[in-house]
């Protein structure tokens, strides 16, 4: 059975992809990192394709798809799959570095609750989904040790451009995003697409940037589609 390894966003974890993981079963042997075992960014990717199989697909959620263009960049013979999931392919900006600066210092300040109250507003479409998964975002948030919180913020900050990696990536490639996304935009999904244009792109109208929170039975069957393609 093939391994995919899933990837969760910024202060998230498995929880995340609940509802896809277990419309995953008997396709796929799930791996859900997480940051809690990140520790120092250096070096972070190369240590867990240590611990990875020889060959498998990967999905990431937002920062996770970031973490995942990592992985393509640093070992490009080894993933037979990718998927990017509400993310994008940008390489850190002025803009993004002095973004996650600030929640650097508004978590020192302030703690992890502020920043998750911060962002938050960004993250769903609907009110009603925020209303809802409100506390877990919260309580994901408390979850993320303050040492891992700042490597996220500091690879944001620092991670490289992706798109060239798309352009030589010659197996399935998903991109599935929320037509409301803020975060990661439809322009951002386009460009990827301009890298690779054999990436099978989805949109799905009405969702906002939580896309496995606001649309967890869509993303888990374009998941399933997406497993069941021949690796190249």
């Amino acid at each position: 059975m093939p391994t995919l390894v899933m990837i969760p966003g910024t202060l998230c974890d498995a929880r995340i992809f609940r509802r896809p993981k277990r419309m995953l079963r008997g396709l796929a042997k799930v791996y859900v990192v997480e940051y809690a075992d990140m520790g120092r960014i250096d070096g972070w990717a190369q240590r867990l394709l240590q611990r990875l199989p020889a060959r498998f697909s990967v999905a990431g959620f937002s920062l996770g798809g970031l973490w995942a263009l990592e992985l393509l960049r640093l070992a490009p013979q080894r993933v037979e799959r990718i998927a990017l999931i509400a993310s994008n392919a940008h390489g850190a900006s002025p803009a993004g570095r002095r973004k996650s600066e600030g929640l650097r210092k508004l978590w020192h300040d302030r703690g992890p609750v502020e920043v998750a109250r911060h962002v938050k507003p960004a993250y769903f479409h609907h009110a009603r989904c925020r209303r809802r998964h409100s506390a877990m975002v919260l309580d994901m948030a408390l979850g993320t040790p303050r040492k891992a919180a700042f490597a996220e913020f500091d690879f944001a900050a620092k991670r490289p451009d992706g798109h060239a990696a798309l352009a030589h990536f010659a197996g399935p490639l998903l991109l599935i995003s929320g037509a409301q996304d803020r975060l990661c935009t439809s322009a951002m999904q386009r460009s990827m697409l301009l890298a690779q244009p054999a990436a099978n792109w989805i949109e799905l109208p009405r969702v906002g940037h939580f896309l496995p929170l606001e649309a967890p039975v869509r993303l888990g069957h374009a998941l399933r589609d997406w497993m069941q393609r021949g690796p190249t």
